[in-house]
């Protein structure tokens, strides 16, 4: 089992609001449930998803040529743009409209073989019953000098759809040695991203204009909200 999203409404309606300024009412935390249980797409961008399209940004030259993407290829337009010659989307949900390819992520030899020049792959490996072999399998799908682009989530609350599969979180320390046991020979650069003030306003369920910028770009490594992977598959 790998592949996941939020639910199309949620997503429909993240669509609606990415752009809106939202009001900054964080109210009291003092409260035991946060204020949205969607990561706060309903209110804005979620604050998680500031840090991953960051990152996607900084390493948007390398979204280009052939590129997969999972379940929908929102990234791959978004950052590649005029760069992505082929554009492959990759689902276990056979009901995908948008999949391309229908395969589990974890069976070795389920995407072919040295096909993509560009595997972007965000917030999925939590759900994976074998990241590791996960991680082997799309490096293998990789052209040589190809490009996988992975972000997992450090503190996330469980997800409330997916509790049954919900099962890992990862330390930026914890993805490297990840992706080095899986892609032994890859060029790998792993960053965290986040503070001890975004993982809260993330796990309260506040969007991401409810920062103040400086403090979403401030990274304490001690308090990583996100863990972010770029691997590069020698030529």
């Amino acid at each position: 089992m790998v592949q996941f999203a939020l639910p199309r409404p949620v997503r429909a309606l993240a669509r609606r609001v990415r752009h809106r300024q939202m009001p900054v009412l964080w109210g009291t935390l003092r409260r035991t449930r946060p204020f949205s249980d969607y990561w706060g797409y309903e209110r804005g961008l979620p604050v998680d998803r500031f840090y991953i399209e960051s990152f996607l940004a900084r390493f948007a030259k390398d979204i280009r040529g052939s590129v997969l993407e999972v379940q929908e290829a929102d990234y791959t337009k978004r950052f590649g743009g005029p760069q992505v010659t082929a554009s492959e989307v990759v689902d276990i949900n056979p009901g995908n409209p948008e999949a391309t390819i229908v395969a589990d992520l974890v069976v070795p030899g389920s995407l072919p073989a040295e096909r993509f020049d560009c595997v972007i792959l965000t917030q999925t490996l939590q759900y994976v019953d074998d990241p590791a072999s996960a991680v082997a399998n799309l490096c293998t799908a990789l052209t040589p000098g190809g490009t996988l682009l992975v972000t997992v989530p450090s503190v996330q609350r469980i997800d409330p759809d997916l509790a049954t599969v919900d099962r890992w979180r990862f330390t930026p320390l914890g993805l490297e040695d990840l992706i080095r046991r899986s892609c032994p020979d890859g060029e790998t650069e792993v960053t965290g991203y986040g503070n001890v003030l975004s993982i809260t306003a993330f796990l309260m369920g506040l969007a991401t204009d409810e920062l103040r910028r400086r403090e979403l770009e401030h990274h304490d490594p001690d308090f990583p909200l996100v863990a972010c992977a770029r691997v590069r598959r020698p030529t």
